[in-house]
């Protein structure tokens, strides 16, 4: 699964049209303070080919902190595609669509 954005900027200035975007980290921390609940930090990478190599540099990066129970409550089957569909809800990602 992968996301499709076009980014009218990105870290080099340019515009991309039809940017591809992948989660490349999920990560779960355990918060201790007051109730204990769990956040999630999800790192989602850009790339102006929708097939990218080990050695294809990103034209974006985005970091997103969010409570675990938010993405849990995003539509999908899978763990990773409820973080996919929660990325898409965010106000950045308007307009994009999965492919």
């Amino acid at each position: 699964m992968a996301i499709q954005l076009d980014l009218t900027n990105s870290q080099y200035g340019y515009a991309f049209t039809g940017a591809y975007f992948r989660i490349v980290t999920v990560a779960i921390s355990r918060m201790r303070e007051g109730n204990p609940k769990f956040n999630a930090m999800i790192d989602v990478a850009g790339y102006a080919t929708a097939t990218p190599s080990d050695d294809t540099r990103e034209v974006d990066f985005r970091r997103y902190y969010v409570d675990l129970a938010e993405v849990e409550a995003a539509s999908g089957d899978a763990f990773l595609d409820k973080c996919y569909a929660w990325v898409m809800a965010q106000e950045d990602m308007s307009g994009s669509i999965a492919v």
